[in-house]
């Protein structure tokens, strides 16, 4: 028996915008030497089966339930948890979870700030656009930081998306969702100020990566400026994944777990989305587990 260590990873988020990133690890983690056996968990905290967070009336009520998610990730032991969510990172400080665990946490929010402020610092005749759900531009994470760190505020447009995380979650190839998105790419056109040579477009919602071709051709319509794609999808997992040693072969569990279920088309959207990525993900995601009482979303 060797003596490497085991490893648990979680990975959440509220629906299947965050399986990117838990395919991307198990792609990367699949080739790790430093373990003889890793755990990769994907939990998903949607808490209902037809209502989200952005349905809970207050930031409390939205703080308390996905508390009862994070006790229920915790059973799992993992060695680290990655909220693969916006909208869950900016809910997550305001836990009692975060308050009290001793397990690592890393939100998503970090990334997408880190990814931006590189940006405009690195053009600065550049502007950008974040895009995000509602919470996630309510809550102004993302453009407080910017402006901490010497952004100028009107370099910064930030374009709440309704609806739009929930209708790729269904169907991320829908006319509806290019519609939608085609909308609000034309709303973030209309409130940029200073526009310099290129416009940055920020996903900042897990969901939003899958559609980052759409996106991008949507603003071109509306901006005669070239249009440059920030997924912070993908700078969490290279983030997680920057200590793999490459050489192994670890033996590889990835279990996803969800309190609702998945309609097979949407399984087959995703399957189209991420199969090139980590088949073995797409596998559990045929595979899941569905538990009902995985976690209250009462309040």
């Amino acid at each position: 028996m060797s003596d490497k260590k085991q490893m648990t990873l979680l990975v959440t988020d509220s629906g299947l915008g965050g399986l990117s990133v838990c395919a991307g690890m198990a792609a990367r983690f699949a080739n790790d030497a430093r373990y003889d056996r890793i755990q990769l968990v994907y939990f998903n905290a949607w808490p209902e089966q037809d209502k989200g967070y952005r349905h809970y009336p207050t930031p409390a009520d939205r703080a308390k339930v996905f508390d009862n998610a994070l006790a229920a990730m915790a059973k799992y032991t993992p060695d680290h948890i990655y909220i693969a969510c916006n909208t869950l990172s900016v809910i997550y400080p305001f836990t009692r979870f975060a308050k009290k665990t001793t397990i690592p946490v890393t939100g998503i929010v970090d990334h997408g700030i880190q990814m931006i402020h590189n940006a405009l610092t690195r053009d600065v005749s550049a502007s950008a656009v974040i895009f995000a759900t509602p919470i996630t531009i309510n809550e102004n994470s993302h453009k407080t930081a910017l402006v901490e760190q010497g952004i100028a505020l009107e370099r910064i447009i930030t374009q709440g998306c309704l609806a739009l995380a929930g209708k790729i979650e269904r169907a991320p190839f829908s006319d509806e969702v290019k519609t939608l998105i085609d909308e609000f790419a034309a709303q973030a056109a209309h409130n940029l100020k200073n526009v310099g040579s290129t416009v940055y477009a920020g996903l900042c919602c897990t969901h939003f990566g899958y559609c980052k071709n759409i996106f991008k051709n949507a603003l071109a319509r509306h901006i005669d400026r070239k249009i440059k794609i920030l997924n912070p999808n993908e700078a969490m997992t290279e983030a997680a994944c920057q200590d793999i040693l490459d050489g192994g072969s670890p033996q590889m569990s990835i279990d996803i777990v969800s309190k609702v279920s998945w309609e097979p088309a949407g399984i087959e959207a995703y399957d189209r989305l991420l199969s090139e990525v980590s088949p073995d993900v797409v596998d559990a995601l045929k595979n899941y587990r569905l538990d009902r009482q995985l976690f209250s979303a009462d309040i």
